[in-house]
């Protein structure tokens, strides 16, 4: 329930005062995701940058509608979730991932992902194109950040989806709170960052 303003005290006070953590993970904040802001992918996918940079390129951005009335999925609403997680822990979100995530569950084909790292049987990204497929355009993986910068394979997903079901990650509690619909969002099939299909057991 607390507000980005609580975690980041610099965000713009008009919107970070009312957008809650629950509204970003449940993408209610009203904040436009950047990638649909006009010409993101042309002019600004493969460029670099840094997390407290990035924020502000959407940060000052007016909202789409009033936190909480609304489900619009949004990649910037999950950027702030990473940012403050930095902000939170003084570590970088990569590193936050490795130590409470990945290393534990033995993900070791899991991490974040960086253009200059050779990765052994990396399959490239994809996209459609009328009846067929092509090569996916270049995207920067400090863009995406927390809300996609990650590699991984078949195999350590599922180790991700047993440990959160046996509550290696969560307590029975919190793992119940993140795999429910939450009554308030207007798409009756989403949780915390999951789309839900059936009830969590």
């Amino acid at each position: 329930d607390g507000k980005i303003t609580d975690y980041l005290p610099d965000y713009p006070k008009k919107t970070g005062d009312k957008i809650t953590i629950h509204h970003l993970l449940t993408h209610t904040s009203g904040i436009q995701g950047y990638t649909e802001f006009p010409r993101f992918f042309q002019d600004m996918s493969r460029d670099p940058s840094t997390p407290d940079a990035f924020v502000k390129v959407f940060a000052d951005s007016a909202l789409l509608f009033e936190p909480g009335s609304k489900y619009t999925y949004s990649n910037s609403a999950y950027f702030l979730l990473g940012f403050m997680i930095e902000k939170i822990t003084g570590k970088p979100y990569e590193q936050v991932l490795k130590e409470n995530i990945l290393t534990p569950l033995n993900m070791a084909n899991t991490g974040y992902d960086h253009h200059s790292t050779i990765l052994k049987k990396r399959a490239g990204a994809y996209e459609k194109e009328g009846s067929g497929f092509r090569n996916a355009p270049y995207l920067d993986m400090s863009l995406p950040y927390s809300a996609g910068s990650l590699y991984s394979t078949v195999e350590d997903l599922l180790k991700f989806g047993i440990a959160l079901r046996s509550h290696k990650l969560l307590n029975p509690e919190f793992t119940q709170t993140v795999l429910s619909a939450k009554p308030d969002v207007h798409s009756p099939d989403y949780g915390f960052g999951f789309g839900i299909h059936g009830t969590p057991s």
